[in-house]
């Protein structure tokens, strides 16, 4: 292969790169995530699932999330009131976590 032809092959790869990059992470309101935030909302939402499962109140519940822009939300059940403001607490406490919107809706059976 000479240089000519790998140059053109690398030039290649950059522009699917950068077209995948642009199009990345709509959202209903027509604002987009950069790679970059996009890439730090996988990570906070990594971290925020990691710490309610590790605590052992929070634990064995199903409490799903969902961040964007460093926002996250929280659906799910949980079983009193103290649960729910933990789960929000833990949330809150993550690093990079802006904001917590709590949609957890308490059940007691």
């Amino acid at each position: 292969m000479n240089r000519s032809m790998a140059a053109w092959i690398m030039a290649g790869l950059l522009a699917v790169v950068m077209g995948l990059a642009a199009g990345c992470q709509g959202y209903r309101d027509g604002s987009s995530r950069t790679v970059g935030e996009y890439t730090d909302d996988v990570g906070i939402q990594s971290r925020v699932k990691l710490a309610l499962l590790n605590d052992s109140d929070i634990k064995g519940l199903v409490i799903n999330t969902e961040v964007r822009k460093g926002v996250v939300t929280l659906h799910g059940r949980v079983n009193s009131h103290e649960q729910k403001e933990q789960a929000v607490a833990l949330a809150a406490g993550v690093k990079g976590v802006r904001r917590v919107d709590d949609r957890l809706t308490v059940v007691t059976e």
